[in-house]
């Protein structure tokens, strides 16, 4: 810094307007950093592919079962909602006993 001595007294409104623009320009540099990559903030990510991801990701969409669960159809209704499920008149004993489908005619003859 060039301090002139001046006989009106103007030396020191020259320093503190000096000091006033060194420390402006520091805080313009120091708000200009916050939005350039730091150098340290590559170690601290797993991958750039995922962090780029993250990054990009502005409107996030559902993956497939959220998506499904998401879109099925629901039970809006209270004869919806206290329906049970139908009930079947098989017999799994009767089912097992039953007659063959096919039968065996003919043995095979061996070549």
């Amino acid at each position: 810094m060039v301090v002139r001595e001046t006989t009106g007294g103007l030396a020191a409104p020259l320093l503190t307007m000096q000091l006033l623009r060194l420390v402006v320009l520091l805080c313009a540099c120091v708000a200009a950093s916050a939005f350039s990559a730091a150098p340290g903030a590559a170690v601290l990510r797993r991958s750039p592919v995922a962090a780029s991801a993250l990054t990009m990701a502005h409107h996030v969409q559902k993956k497939s079962t959220k998506k499904h669960n998401d879109r099925r159809p629901k039970k809006s209704s209270p004869a919806d909602r206290n329906r049970t499920p139908p009930t079947y008149a098989v017999n799994p004993l009767a089912a097992m006993h039953a007659t063959p489908d096919f039968t065996v005619t003919l043995k095979a003859v061996a070549v």
